[in-house]
């Protein structure tokens, strides 16, 4: 996967998460993907990096936003 490639799959995860928990802020839930993503940063694989920044980042939303 190409880094513009995993780029456009994290903007598509805000973009799905903000659609899932509206009622949190555009910030709250780019705070939780770029953290989750973050914590895979240094992992060579990048391949399915993305599923797991929206898994990551949709239990963080779960437990800070009331859907």
């Amino acid at each position: 996967m190409t880094p513009e490639e995993e780029q456009r799959q994290i903007a598509q995860i805000k973009a799905r998460l903000s659609a899932k928990f509206p009622s949190a802020t555009r910030q709250t839930v780019d705070d939780a993907v770029n953290k989750a993503n973050t914590h895979f940063a240094d992992k060579n694989i990048r391949d399915f990096v993305p599923l797991l920044v929206e898994r990551r980042a949709n239990e963080t939303l779960t437990t800070q936003v009331a859907t």
